[in-house]
């Protein structure tokens, strides 16, 4: 009679299983003690093995799918199967060994037989809850290296993962500073922020009524020369045009023309911090923090060297803070 497999109860609870990876295809020969399939429940993850001496007649389940507990996955038979099976779950329900004894007839009984060259054991990219899969060994290396799993999902590469897995784990962890040097973010606060007064005195005492005109002249002084700076607030962008000298010789920029630094002015939304990522041309973000303000500055290495990004980001913040300052 042939050995019928099925998914074992590994714990009090278990109603199911996931199979996380085949270790044999259809057609294989197996040994009792042989590691047929391994299957992860919520509390860990197990290799099961084959059971008795013979042939992989038969997967009725798939790498990546859950059975319940007692059903027939797969079948083992003494005789090597002319026809051997593999099916999903998902493709149709689970057959009994007992329907075919040594799987000679398994093509009349199957209107839809696979074809008999066994194919190779899958390996599912993503599994079907979102689980990484992974032996328990691989998940203890990993913790004790201080590697994320979740970076192999990301690269594309397909689960279950093993040991040798670990390796392409490591190359794409020493590659993420490098990504990461190639950005920076900077951030200040400034615990009380006097550009609101200021603004209020400048209409009064300079008829100067553009506060967007005076944020982009405070971030041009800032950068430390001639630039084009986008204001931007949740509705509207204007573009300014900031020579060296007063605030009063800020203009507006030609529409269009490519900004060499932008303000996001967000103190008037519910937005308390960003991490957007580099731009085409540095952005300094202005977020409320109680009376005073967190100043983010985000550019890509190209844009600004370590030095520039600093220098930049302590006059502009400085500039909101003692806006005097401007005028010395």
């Amino acid at each position: 009679m042939p050995h019928e497999v099925i998914m074992p109860a590994l714990g009090m609870a278990q109603d199911s299983g996931l199979i996380v990876a085949w270790h044999k295809a259809p057609g294989d020969e197996v040994a009792a003690g042989d590691v047929l399939f391994e299957v992860e429940t919520d509390k860990s993850t197990v290799e099961v093995e084959a059971g008795q001496d013979g042939f992989v007649a038969a997967l009725l389940a798939e790498a990546g799918e859950e059975a319940p507990v007692g059903e027939v996955i797969a079948v083992i038979s003494k005789e090597k199967p002319q026809d051997p099976v593999q099916r999903s779950r998902n493709g149709g329900g689970a057959v009994s060994a007992a329907a075919a004894p040594d799987m000679q007839d398994t093509k009349a009984a199957d209107p839809d037989p696979v074809p008999t060259s066994a194919p190779a054991p899958t390996r599912p990219a993503i599994s079907a809850d979102g689980r990484i899969l992974a032996s328990p060994k691989v998940r203890r290396l990993a913790l004790e290296q201080g590697l994320d799993l979740a970076r192999l999902v990301e690269a594309g590469h397909p689960q279950p993962y093993h040991v040798a897995d670990l390796e392409l784990l490591r190359s794409l962890s020493t590659q993420a500073p490098e990504a990461a040097a190639s950005a920076r973010r900077l951030t200040a606060t400034v615990a009380s922020e006097g550009f609101s007064e200021f603004a209020a005195w400048a209409q009064k005492a300079a008829s100067l009524s553009d506060a967007a005109a005076l944020l982009a002249g405070f971030a041009g002084a800032s950068l430390g020369r001639a630039a084009i700076v986008a204001v931007e607030t949740l509705s509207a962008q204007r573009l300014y045009q900031v020579p060296p000298g007063p605030l009063g010789d800020v203009t507006e920029a030609v529409p269009d023309s490519p900004p060499d630094l932008c303000l996001r002015d967000l103190r008037l939304s519910r937005i308390s911090g960003v991490e957007l990522g580099p731009e085409d041309c540095p952005a300094l973000t202005l977020c409320a923090d109680g009376a005073g303000l967190v100043v983010t500055l985000e550019c890509a290495a190209r844009s600004l060297s370590a030095r520039e990004a600093v220098t930049l980001l302590s006059n502009f913040a400085a500039r909101m803070e003692q806006p005097v300052r401007h005028l010395l």
